[in-house]
């Protein structure tokens, strides 16, 4: 009896830690959202440390011509805050986004994910604004949601995905996610709307927004694709 326990509460646990949908190894498993509370206290550390100066890096507005300098600069940027409420409201919109896709992705594949995310959401930004005049992980943050609808569509659609839990997670997060769209303040006010003013009125979060839209796209889009090829093949 004590065993039985024991292994519903071992798979219970494992289903709140990790996609029931995935065969999960060492590679692919959810490390308790390690990688989330780890760029959640990179962003807060660096804030209590170095404020809104991070050096040369955040003194240099103009984008200019194209140069790894200023892809690294913009890559700064995005972990760099004005005050302490600019910080810890991103982090708490990061948080929740962090935490859903890290369940199904897994630490180290969302590790990869968040660097390649981060990289391509800053030079959106940058790109579409044509500076570096900003700084801020909301952009991030937008390319997160932009990531997670397209995902949450593959997830209704393909059957391997129709998981209750993650049906169930995904609404939430849509709901949380259009919640924070409707978002009308700046780095030192709240205010809300009834409609997704902070994406349509901020030229950078527009552009992290469709840049995750575009990742979501081509990596669910390719993951379908190759499942269908081999589905093809073995039939």
């Amino acid at each position: 009896m004590d065993t039985e326990q024991a292994r519903e509460g071992k798979f219970l646990s494992s289903r709140i830690l990790n996609d029931g949908c995935k065969c999960t190894t060492w590679r692919n498993a959810n490390y308790c959202f390690a990688v989330t509370v780890a760029i959640v206290l990179l962003n807060i550390i660096l804030y209590a440390v170095c404020g809104s100066d991070t050096g040369d890096f955040s003194m240099r507005y103009n984008w200019g011509n194209f140069s790894v300098n200023n892809l690294f600069q913009a890559l700064v940027n995005s972990y760099t805050h004005s005050n302490w409420q600019h910080v810890l409201l991103n982090m708490l919109c990061f948080l929740f986004a962090g935490v859903y896709l890290e369940r199904k992705k897994g630490s180290l594949p969302f590790l990869l994910f968040m660097a390649l995310m981060s990289l391509f959401t800053a030079f959106a930004v940058c790109t579409n604004d044509i500076s570096v005049a900003w700084r801020g992980f909301s952009g991030v943050n937008y390319g997160l949601y932009g990531y997670i609808g397209i995902e949450y569509i593959f997830t209704l659609l393909l059957r391997r995905k129709r998981d209750i839990i993650n049906i169930v997670a995904g609404a939430v997060m849509l709901g949380l996610i259009y919640f924070a769209m409707c978002f009308n303040g700046g780095t030192s006010s709240i205010g809300f709307e009834w409609y997704p003013y902070d994406l349509l009125h901020n030229l950078g979060h527009a552009s992290g927004f469709v840049a995750g839209l575009v990742l979501g796209i081509v990596e669910q889009g390719t993951e379908w694709l190759c499942r269908a090829r081999r589905t093809g093949a073995e039939q």
